[in-house]
């Protein structure tokens, strides 16, 4: 997940009220990162999505995504929240993945990130080892795809 990460695209028990605040400040992230052509754009583009289809997937996980030409680059941001939020009507989620990809890519890549992250969450070991992380290190360790 190299080129799709960097330590400055993870947060570690941060305080959010709901799943809109936490999808800001996580798309702020991939635009400090120089990863985004456009916040407000990006940002619109997944609350739509979000709107449409909530993105969790039960165990806590949520990956909420957008798919638009405001993207520079497919990233990956990762928040692990102090407490669980309402995500949709029937879950919460605690572990949330924000991935941006450009219209160009989004064929290809956005189902590979997709697909490798579901996997891992599938696997009661992951899980495990993404909660007991302390650290930004730690959490790029366990997240390696």
């Amino acid at each position: 997940m190299n080129s799709l990460m960097t330590e400055k695209m993870v947060l570690l028990d941060l305080e959010i009220e709901n799943k809109h605040e936490v999808i800001e400040k996580l798309a702020r992230i991939l635009q400090s990162e120089e990863r985004l052509e456009n916040y407000e754009e990006f940002v619109a583009k997944v609350e739509e999505r979000e709107t449409t289809f909530p993105t969790s997937l039960g165990f806590n996980f949520a990956i909420p995504h957008g798919k638009c030409d405001a993207v520079k680059k497919a990233s990956v941001a990762f928040a692990r929240l102090r407490n669980e939020i309402q995500w949709s009507d029937e879950e919460k989620a605690k572990y949330i993945f924000l991935i941006g990809v450009s219209e160009q890519e989004a064929g290809d890549q956005h189902l590979k990130i997709l697909a490798q992250l579901s996997r891992k969450i599938m696997r009661d070991e992951f899980r495990q080892e993404l909660q007991a992380a302390n650290t930004v290190e730690e959490v790029l360790e366990v997240l390696a795809l």
